[in-house]
């Protein structure tokens, strides 16, 4: 019987709530869509791969499996120092100041010999002269980018036993995102092998520009929308069965209770009509007294009088009262 009774105001919870979840979830999903969409500025990310691989003259396979579990190993070290100000510091440095950058490689002086019949023997001469490496200063590429901002858009993950890691940037701009990953490689190779005097690490994959946006996640963020919107519909609907104190059945009261059912009595809408409806009858008795013959009542009485004995009709109108 318990959960029969149970069972019954569970569908009541779930008849009051079907209508405020659908509307709810609807509009929870679209709030949270249109909101991520317009107030969420999107960002985009970059990723570089390198291979960590010691170069090992030794032919030896036990020999090289510990070198490579040793790069392996040494990856982890890897991340701490990407990630560190000596790194990030000097990228953030390349990509805000103007760069001198070589355009011509300097070039030896090349030498010929001639022979000298009067003296029979051979003497040089200058064929090409010598030049000197010829450079150009590139502008900045960015401003305002420090370390402390870039250790916030860096992360470096590797999968377990491999000797290839990756270093990906979050930012909002998609070529920034590129251009932060493409130096961190440059500069972390660069610098690797003077803090750890080795030579180990290899650029795989340049980083390049996707224009797709990684985040926010407007689908995630939309179903949660649409999940709060059905958790706020239910608890809705709960909360209006749970302090409706209303009888909904006659059984409750002659079985639950163990009253007597002595009869329906029938339900007025609204008990404030009725009052109104008294006075307005007791107005229109009296204006029919105080009206000549072969006047019209109705024209005798006034227009709120009229209004009342609609009211009265209306109040009149009445269904079955739920005890």
């Amino acid at each position: 019987m318990d959960n029969a009774i149970d069972l019954t105001r569970l569908w009541a919870i779930i008849k009051r709530s079907i209508v405020p979840m659908i509307v709810l979830a609807i509009a929870g999903g679209l709030v949270a869509y249109i909101g991520a969409k317009t107030l969420i500025t999107p960002k985009y990310t970059a990723s570089t791969t390198m291979l960590v691989n010691r170069r090992d003259s030794n032919s030896d396979a036990n020999t090289q499996y510990t070198t490579q579990q040793a790069d392996i190993q040494v990856i982890t070290t890897y991340k701490g120092i990407i990630t560190s100000p000596t790194i990030l510091d000097t990228v953030a440095k390349n990509l805000t100041e103007p760069q001198k950058v070589q355009t011509q490689k300097a070039t030896k002086a090349v030498y010929g010999k001639k022979y000298d019949s009067y003296s029979d023997t051979y003497t040089s001469y200058v064929k090409t002269k010598a030049k000197p490496a010829q450079y150009k200063l590139v502008p900045a590429k960015y401003q305002n980018i420090s370390g402390d901002d870039l250790t916030e858009m860096v992360s470096v993950t590797n999968e377990t036993n491999s000797q290839l890691f990756t270093v990906s940037v979050e930012n909002t701009s998609a070529t920034q995102a590129r251009d932060i990953a493409n130096e961190i490689a440059l500069v972390f190779k660069d610098k690797i092998s003077k803090i750890m005097s080795v030579k180990n690490v290899t650029i795989m994959s340049k980083a390049t520009a996707d224009y797709t946006p990684t985040s926010p996640n407007l689908k995630l963020i939309a179903l949660i929308g649409v999940v709060l919107g059905i958790i706020i519909g239910f608890a809705w609907g709960f909360i209006r069965e749970v302090t409706d104190r209303t009888v909904k059945s006659l059984d409750f009261i002659t079985d639950e209770m163990g009253l007597t059912n002595l009869g329906i009595v029938n339900y007025v809408h609204k008990m404030k009509d009725i009052q109104a409806a008294k006075e307005a009858s007791a107005r229109v008795v009296s204006d029919d007294r105080m009206t000549p013959r072969g006047s019209s009542p109705v024209a005798a009485t006034s227009d709120g009088a009229d209004l009342t004995r609609e009211s009265l009709s209306r109040s009149r109108h009445t269904g079955n009262r739920r005890i």
